[in-house]
């Protein structure tokens, strides 16, 4: 009789402590899905930019609109890509936009997009009569890129020696050098390349595209120990605005289709 008490009473610990432990993991979950996600995005234009204090673009549309739906109030926050790069890879509950998806980053982070497509170029000034066939040919050149974004990344996973590379922070600077020729090319990114030239005036068909490093496309790139489950709503959840329509009447709103995918 005893036994059966003591057995009994076990049993009803157990189904508490199981009981605490579901609690626990489902405000958790909820924590996570629901409050503590930050956004983190740069300056990249047209995807997405800063305008009066007020984060404009496509992308930053795309991101307030899954905010909405998964009822998350973080507001989206700047920085500058290098620090906004590190700090996803270090931080727990981080997003970044827009992260272009590669085999080099592939396992760094958890992915949810696709956002949008972008091709990288590698851009010389037509009167240089730069023929360039294959990554090789490339290494006879100097080649400006912004410091610690992709095209870096891709030019010194190709074998390009890293003294070879002009790095800078802004893609005005890498445009202005080209045209003074203190670089023979410029790697960037063919929104990024045609903005920076329309904010400055300055003539596009004084430039050529001589190489396509990568089609590729942006996501938003999740810290590698976010749990799969909120990675999976995420998606569901970008997928359903896709389905919709709703995100294609976001890029033609901003005269971006071009950048747009599915």
């Amino acid at each position: 009789m005893m036994l059966q008490i003591y057995g009994a009473k076990m049993n009803i610990y157990w189904v508490r402590f199981l009981r605490l432990i579901l609690l626990f993991l489902f405000i958790s979950y909820s924590y996570a899905s629901n409050s503590n996600i930050t956004i983190i995005a740069e300056d990249y234009k047209p995807l997405s930019y800063l305008e009066s204090n007020e984060f404009k673009g496509p992308n930053i549309d795309v991101i307030k609109l899954m905010l909405k739906k998964l009822h998350i109030t973080n507001e989206i926050k700047h920085l500058p890509w290098k620090r906004a790069y590190e700090t996803t890879l270090e931080t727990l509950n981080q997003g970044l936009i827009s992260t272009t998806r590669t085999e080099e980053r592939e396992n760094s982070f958890k992915w949810v997009g696709p956002l949008s497509v972008k091709k990288f170029n590698i851009y010389a000034l037509k009167s240089s009569n730069i023929t360039i066939k294959s990554t090789d040919d490339l290494k006879n050149h100097s080649i400006g890129v912004e410091r610690g974004t992709i095209n870096e990344q891709m030019l010194l996973s190709r074998g390009m020696d890293d003294s070879k590379l002009s790095k800078v922070n802004y893609a005005k600077q890498n445009m202005g050098m080209l045209l003074k020729r203190r670089i023979k090319l410029w790697a960037i990114s063919s929104s990024t390349f045609h903005e920076t030239l329309v904010e400055n005036k300055i003539n596009s068909d004084l430039f050529e595209v001589v190489y396509t490093l990568n089609v590729a496309k942006q996501y938003i790139a999740f810290n590698i120990n976010m749990p799969d489950e909120i990675i999976k709503l995420w998606q569901k959840t970008f997928d359903e605005l896709i389905n919709s329509g709703k995100i294609k009447e976001i890029f033609i709103k901003h005269n971006v289709s071009y950048l747009y995918t599915e």
